[in-house]
């Protein structure tokens, strides 16, 4: 007598239903560690995302940026700044970037209007920094080339250094004043905001609000007025697609010690490279913790095991009237088989069902942004399935193995 595969997975529900409170203990292992799985991928699946967003907010995986390396030992000798001519130089040698920026910091910016002052970052930049950063005026305008060939005495503000300094006004035409020249406002940058994660909650309500505090003048404009004889210690390219950027990143970092005299005081920086870089270190921060999970589900892997072999031993009787009726040792093996896998899919239902239901929770506690998927779930409910195929083996070899005759006589 084959038993069908649908009568034994009857008969395994039966078994788990007869015996609630067995079948409860067999599963908390199964479940705590598939919802362990949940909330670990969740969490790196956010931070994946919140990174990715985080680079796309600050010019996109095309971008390149260099500046001084600090980890250099500058008492070997060494400049970490660039002429004009060097700078020439660089952009003809790499006519695959998209846009070129080269950068003059300015860290003591004090603009006035009238009686109101404002403290922070005034950058001297080209053009092409709207298309290097992605980010473009919202009022007004951005520098021109006109404006630095000319040195015009222009200035675009950052979201925060407008309203801290216009309030509600217009800032559009009106005149500023920086150490000791006379600006006219041309433009206001678009806002840029990014909501903190984990402990960056404690520092800022905006992760991107540094970039509002920025105000911008022509670069020749910072060389010949405001800052003379200040050199260039940084730039940024832009490479035609992120799939380049590597290969152009190598480029500029070699045409650069040529340039240095093989000297590394500049670091060269791909943003493709660095979230490949941030998306290995959280993969292996979720396979640690995966692993943790996965031990979790081992040990209820092993208790399942022995309280199968138990039941094995309480129905002993009934597989010996089984077996003499016609069932083959197969349908046995399946049987136990079946009635593990069972378990085990029941406790991993409800590991999902609860590791989804506490995501919320545990992104608000740790200030972080959690992301689910389908293929989370799938992958979790595979996993406990697994683990009842794997230790759900023993105990039904042992079933399918028991002599009839012996079985019968067993009370």
């Amino acid at each position: 007598m084959t038993i069908p595969l649908l009568e034994s997975i009857k008969i395994g529900l039966a078994d788990i239903l007869m015996r609630k409170v067995r079948s409860a203990v067999t599963i908390i292992g199964i479940v705590l560690g598939v919802m362990c799985i949940m909330v670990v991928l969740a969490i790196v699946s956010g931070m994946n995302k919140s990174t990715m967003s985080w680079m796309e907010e600050r010019g996109g995986l095309n971008k390149i940026s260099v500046y001084a390396n600090w980890n250099y030992d500058f008492s070997k000798g060494g400049d970490a700044s660039f002429n004009l001519r060097e700078i020439n130089y660089l952009r003809a040698q790499i006519p695959e970037a998209s846009a070129f920026n080269p950068i003059i910091n300015y860290g003591d910016g004090h603009l006035w209007y009238k009686d109101k002052h404002y403290s922070g970052w005034v950058m001297g930049v080209m053009p092409d920094m709207v298309k290097v950063d992605q980010w473009d005026a919202e009022k007004g305008r951005f520098i021109k080339d006109l404006d630095v060939q000319n040195s015009n005495n222009v200035i675009v503000l950052g979201t925060s250094v407008a309203r801290d300094l216009f309030g509600n006004r217009n800032p559009i035409g009106q005149s500023i004043s920086m150490s000791g020249h006379v600006f006219q406002v041309i433009g206001i940058m678009k806002h840029r905001y990014k909501e903190p994660q984990g402990g960056e909650a404690a520092f800022s309500e905006n992760f991107l609000e540094y970039m509002n505090q920025q105000s911008f003048i022509p670069i020749s404009t910072m060389m010949n007025k405001v800052t003379p004889g200040n050199p260039i210690r940084s730039f940024e390219i832009r490479a035609s697609s992120p799939e380049t950027a590597p290969d152009l990143r190598k480029k500029v970092e070699d045409i650069i010690l040529n340039l240095k005299h093989g000297k590394r005081v500049f670091q060269v920086i791909s943003a493709q490279e660095q979230a490949a870089s941030m998306k290995k270190n959280s993969m292996i921060f979720s396979v640690i913790f995966v692993l943790i999970a996965v031990i979790s589900l081992l040990v209820g892997g092993i208790v399942i095991m022995n309280i199968m072999l138990a039941s094995i031993k309480e129905r002993t009787r009934e597989i010996g009237v089984r077996l003499a009726i016609g069932a083959r040792p197969l349908d046995i093996f399946l049987q136990f088989l079946v009635q593990t896998m069972l378990i085990t899919a029941l406790g991993g239902v409800l590991g999902i069902v609860l590791g989804y239901a506490i995501l919320g929770q545990v992104g608000k506690f740790l200030q972080i942004s959690v992301s689910a998927s389908y293929q989370m779930i799938w992958s979790a409910l595979s996993v406990s399935v697994g683990v009842g195929m794997i230790f759900g083996v023993l105990p039904a070899v042992n079933a399918a193995r028991l002599d009839p005759v012996v079985a019968l006589r067993e009370e």
